[in-house]
């Protein structure tokens, strides 16, 4: 039995939006999570502080770590309703071919600078397990964690954006449901 490309199309573009909800709500509760983890250490550190002259030194160390999962969970917020800053005004004066043009070119830069942060990460992810944080005594190599989860994610989310441009299907957005499948 020969099988339908079109639902075969519409199966695997249906995966591909499970992906994006799916990892969108991952990253939205790391972010909440990480978030509420850094106002807690630090407000424990403001009334150590302000309440007994102690501080806790581990506190910047996490803080610069949850810092950086934020950091990569609001931009890859960003990425999955593909909701970069455009510029709408010189996108106006284009022709509709032009502003395809332009948007697979975007996709096409964003992948490769996420491609490229991957790849450095990595390999920095690598070197720095090889030392220790001074306080916690931690793998410095989880400063590098959220880089490498971010820039993982982001570079797969652009694919599939890029995936729908290049198919003429509209690129999705989360809030108003699916692409239309030809």
């Amino acid at each position: 039995m020969a099988s339908d490309p079109t639902r075969e199309r519409s199966a695997f573009d249906d995966a591909l939006r499970l992906y994006l909800s799916t990892t969108k709500s991952i990253v939205l509760g790391v972010s909440v999570a990480v978030l509420v983890l850094m106002v807690a250490i630090n407000g424990l550190e403001i009334v150590s502080r302000g309440l007994f002259q102690r501080s806790f030194t581990w506190v910047q160390e996490v803080s610069i770590i949850v810092a950086m999962w934020v950091y990569f969970a609001a931009y890859a917020v960003i990425a999955k309703d593909d909701e970069y800053i455009r510029v709408d005004i010189l996108a106006g004066v284009l022709s509709e071919s032009a502003r395809r043009a332009m948007t697979v070119f975007a996709h096409l830069a964003t992948i490769v600078f996420h491609a490229t942060v991957l790849w450095f990460a990595y390999e920095t992810w690598k070197f720095l397990g090889l030392f220790r944080t001074s306080i916690l005594d931690w793998p410095e190599s989880l400063f590098v964690v959220p880089i490498v989860v971010g820039a993982a994610d982001i570079l797969i989310t652009e694919l599939i954006h890029l995936r729908w441009v290049l198919a003429g299907r509209e690129q999705l957005r989360l809030r108003n449901g699916p692409p239309e499948i030809a």
